[in-house]
């Protein structure tokens, strides 16, 4: 089982400018087909700000769409997401 702690350090050596926590839950809310809406009511942030964690994703992963950042970090919200069990 990995603590949020220990998922931090792993997310942080896989990419430079590491996915901080809050980007992995945007990640977590996306691999469930949450919309950007969605994502911020839940996170209680604004759809503004959705789309710039979206966007800091998309460049520290190198990803050009949802499906393709979705897939460069499946380890790490199959691994959050695990915890839950």
């Amino acid at each position: 089982m990995h603590s949020i702690y220990q998922t931090e350090l792993t997310a942080s050596s896989y990419f430079p400018n590491h996915i901080t926590p809050r980007e992995t839950e945007i990640l977590q809310l996306m691999a469930q087909g949450s919309m950007n809406k969605e994502i911020a009511s839940h996170l209680n942030i604004s759809p503004e700000t959705v789309k710039k964690h979206i966007k800091n994703i998309f460049q520290k992963t190198g990803a050009q769409n949802r499906i393709e950042a979705l897939n460069k970090t499946k380890w790490l919200t199959t691994s959050r997401a695990g915890n839950q069990y």
